[in-house]
């Protein structure tokens, strides 16, 4: 069984997103890792930092924002798969206050680690096909779960497409009959 395969039947197998979607991120994720790592270079501390720390630290704290949401806040945690969720951005700004300590109290390069976190995360989602905040990529893979939330880039982008392919649908079944 190959990796991507592997990693597929974790995620529940089936493609959220379609070809400009994982195109796009495949793209985005390229720029995001590359650029930073070009400009600045790349240690093994932030190497560590960006596929250990980071994604460890945002599995916890997906974890608790859904708990909270779920407890305080039922109805806009229902609202989380619109563009800009209120977990979403919890999220965010968790990571982000996460990264700036972490990069002046280490030898961790603080915009590399993030930029390659995200990149790496927008490279799973697109071979795993996963449709939500890249930021998730890797916490579902880590838990086994499906979780989302929504995304400032990828949620239009992948609406559209959901759209596109039910039109489609729904045109090929008018036609046959």
């Amino acid at each position: 069984m190959s990796v991507r395969s592997a990693m597929s039947a974790v995620l529940g197998g089936s493609r959220e997103i379609g070809p400009i979607g994982t195109a796009s991120r495949i793209v985005v994720g390229l720029v995001a890792v590359g650029l930073p790592v070009v400009r600045s270079g790349i240690g093994w501390w932030d190497i560590v930092a960006a596929l250990v720390v980071l994604p460890l630290v945002t599995t916890v704290v997906a974890v608790v924002v859904t708990a909270v949401y779920e407890r305080f806040a039922p109805k806009a945690l229902a609202r989380r798969h619109s563009i800009c969720s209120g977990p979403a951005c919890w999220l965010i700004a968790v990571m982000v206050g996460v990264t700036v300590p972490l990069a002046a109290r280490t030898p961790v390069n603080g915009v590399v680690v993030f930029w390659v976190w995200l990149g790496v995360s927008m490279l799973l989602a697109a071979a795993l096909g996963y449709g939500g905040c890249e930021v998730l990529a890797i916490p579902n893979l880590i838990t086994g779960r499906r979780d989302q939330i929504g995304c400032i880039l990828y949620t239009p982008i992948d609406r559209a497409e959901s759209k596109r392919k039910t039109d489609k649908g729904s045109q090929a079944f008018r036609a046959r009959r």
